[in-house]
């Protein structure tokens, strides 16, 4: 371990408020590859082991550009393992191509009943992955005596379930990657865009404009998790609201840029194409059955019906709720019917627990706090 701990209370000017981008799209044309369009985005390199200051001055606090797991407190007392740089200046969301509106994928879905049902699924999964051994382990240790905050929402939505939060990552290489490569339903598997006549898109802004402002999309960190995805992806996250547009949001700045076989492919090899950021693991294989389950709890019937509600903002009329459920072909079960039986996970303690410590004897940290 090394440096100190960072305790952040998530507030309105929590964060130094500087290098905001420019907002709205910019367009070189015509359109450059995304090679090319690299130096004009001044993109920052990262593990040079340069210095830096923020904010900028003889007083600002102290950090380099070194990726890795980094400590940060929640003002409930967890601790959240951020990868990636300490403290990225900009968040960055690759698409090979643009969408009106850009939405989480819970607002993909047009129906009432539709929504309902992805949210149970969603609900059930996350159960799921609460019950999963090494999950179940790690959200019982504690470094520097706090809990490790373990989010089953986010890995939930990074093992494909829809979910309010939209993908972002602290790693300009990470967002080149899905800019580049898109999903082949026939192949199942990451693809090369080798040509297209419509652009890619590469779309940054600054965290700092996104916390804790109210009625604003809220950046949160993703980082570490138990499970493998998040912290190859130098996960994070902005929990939307519904009817927001993430390229139509303040501060967030879009780039379009011309797709190119060559530039698509080795940034495709360079990620191992793609198994890099999706390794296969149970827990993606417990995932394509939850996006095909319609038996649920009650309970989880209850808590998705809660998820709605504070998705649309206000109440719905019991008979609604009625019609929802009716509509959907859900059955109520007694029993989760999610489970690891019968796959390969991890299960031996000893073996768990040092996993563990090798992962948070990486942990950097220091002693702060931002009044």
């Amino acid at each position: 371990m090394s440096e100190n701990l960072i305790r952040i209370h998530f507030r309105p000017g929590a964060y130094q408020r500087a290098n905001a981008y420019p907002s709205g799209t910019i367009n070189y044309w015509p359109w450059q590859t995304l090679d090319a369009l690299q130096p004009s985005l001044d993109i920052a390199a990262v593990n040079t082991g340069r210095q830096y200051n923020m904010p900028p001055g003889p007083y600002g606090i102290v950090f380099d550009d070194v990726e890795g797991l980094h400590a940060v407190v929640y003002e409930d007392g967890r601790m959240a393992l951020t990868s990636g740089i300490e403290m990225p200046m900009a968040a960055y969301r690759g698409q090979t191509r643009e969408h009106h509106p850009c939405v989480p994928g819970l607002a993909r879905l047009q129906h009432l009943g539709d929504q309902f049902l992805a949210i149970c699924r969603s609900v059930a999964f996350e159960d799921a992955i609460a019950d999963h051994p090494y999950v179940r382990f790690s959200s019982q240790a504690r470094l520097l005596d706090a809990p490790l905050r373990i989010d089953l929402e986010s890995m939930a939505q990074h093992y494909g379930l829809a979910t309010d939060l939209l993908d972002v990552t602290s790693n300009y290489d990470v967002a080149s990657f899905f800019a580049t490569c898109e999903w082949n339903d026939v192949q199942q598997s990451f693809q090369p865009v080798l040509f297209s006549e419509q652009p890619g898109v590469m779309y940054r802004f600054a965290p700092c404009l996104f916390v804790g402002i109210e009625d604003s999309a809220q950046f949160q960190h993703v980082g570490w998790q138990p499970l493998h995805r998040p912290a190859q992806q130098r996960a994070d996250a902005l929990r939307m609201k519904k009817g927001q547009d993430f390229g139509s949001l303040p501060a967030v700045q879009r780039v379009r840029f011309r797709h190119s076989a060559k530039v698509s492919h080795r940034i495709w090899q360079s990620f191992d194409q793609g198994r890099t950021l999706f390794p296969k693991d149970a827990a993606a294989e417990l995932a394509e059955q939850a996006k095909r389950l319609t038996r649920f709890t009650s309970q989880q019937l209850e808590r998705a019906w809660q998820r709605l509600l504070e998705w649309h903002a206000h109440s719905l009329a019991d008979a609604q709720r009625q019609s929802v459920v009716d509509n959907s072909g859900l059955a109520i079960v007694d029993h989760a019917v999610l489970s690891w039986d019968g796959l390969d996970v991890e299960r031996d303690e000893d073996r768990m627990r040092s996993q563990l410590r090798l992962i948070l004897e990486q942990v950097r940290y220091r002693m702060a706090a931002y009044a």
